[in-house]
């Protein structure tokens, strides 16, 4: 078997696909997705191991299998989107943007491999795009698994609107935590500041990077706000709270939910299906 269910919770509300959303995030052994119904109700949660490592068409039939076996069309959702994690992005404002010139957009700031994959999606609010390499073959089984799906990187879902807009308000630094690596957003008046990632072998060092960028970007006042997320223990949320004044959990958008079980479900790890 190319896949194994490590953890699901549903409703039992039966939802047509074009009334929901389907997330997608690639994880390191597999992927994780969410159903989002229309006024933002969660309706299905899993996180799956699954085996990447076969030829592309049988990548995609098995994809479509999975999400058949679990009585889930891959056909007519209002929206689909595939969140991976990119080491090579970069953004480009949107009217200066040629898709041609993708890669060699990437080579100013990074060298991307020749057989990477590269694709760009649109930030509207930030008027700009994402151009960022993924994993070609995986890509596009899910594309040729789920058409109309749009591939997302971490940092075109944690540039988010909403942390945008509460810029107005006050400097916002965005951490997302994932292994050995720290992914920054920083927002201030209405502004993306910063968009990058770090490598960082233990707390201890995402805590000075979080220090040093908060310096850097001049953004040491009384009411700043440190959002983090991703893979957040206790121990690294108590050390941020001693050199920041207003440590925050980043759960991302409200929803609403029937079954008692998504009460339960840590949203901030999951960022990338619910920002």
């Amino acid at each position: 078997m190319s896949h194994k269910v490590t953890t699901i919770i549903k409703s039992d509300k039966a939802v047509a696909n074009n009334e929901s959303r389907l997330s997608i995030c690639l994880l390191a052994n597999g992927f994780s997705f969410s159903i989002i119904a229309s006024h933002d109700e969660i309706v299905l949660f899993a996180e799956v191991e699954f085996d990447f490592n076969i030829p592309l068409g049988t990548l995609s039939q098995s994809i479509k299998d999975f999400f058949a076996q679990n009585n889930i069309s891959t056909f007519g959702f209002k929206q689909a989107t595939l969140a991976v994690f990119s080491d090579d992005f970069v953004w480009v404002p949107e009217h200066l943007h040629e898709p041609v010139r993708n890669r060699q957009y990437l080579q100013m700031v990074s060298k991307p491999a020749l057989d990477s994959g590269i694709y760009h999606i649109a930030v509207p609010h930030l008027h700009s795009m994402m151009v960022f390499t993924a994993p070609a073959t995986v890509v596009t089984a899910f594309k040729l698994a789920i058409p109309g799906i749009d591939v997302h990187c971490q940092h075109s879902i944690l540039a988010s609107q909403s942390l945008l807009k509460k810029s107005a308000l006050h400097p916002v630094l965005l951490m997302y935590v994932r292994d050995r690596v720290g992914d920054f957003e920083a927002f201030y008046n209405n502004q993306l500041l910063l968009s990058n990632s770090f490598s960082a072998s233990n707390e201890n060092e995402l805590l000075y990077r979080a220090i040093e960028l908060m310096k850097q970007l001049h953004l040491e006042t009384p009411d700043m706000e440190l959002a983090i997320c991703g893979n957040v223990g206790r121990e690294i949320y108590s050390l941020l709270q001693h050199y920041f004044p207003n440590v925050s959990l980043y759960t991302g958008h409200p929803f609403t939910f029937t079954n008692p079980q998504f009460h339960t479900l840590p949203t901030y790890k999951h960022i990338m299906l619910f920002s």
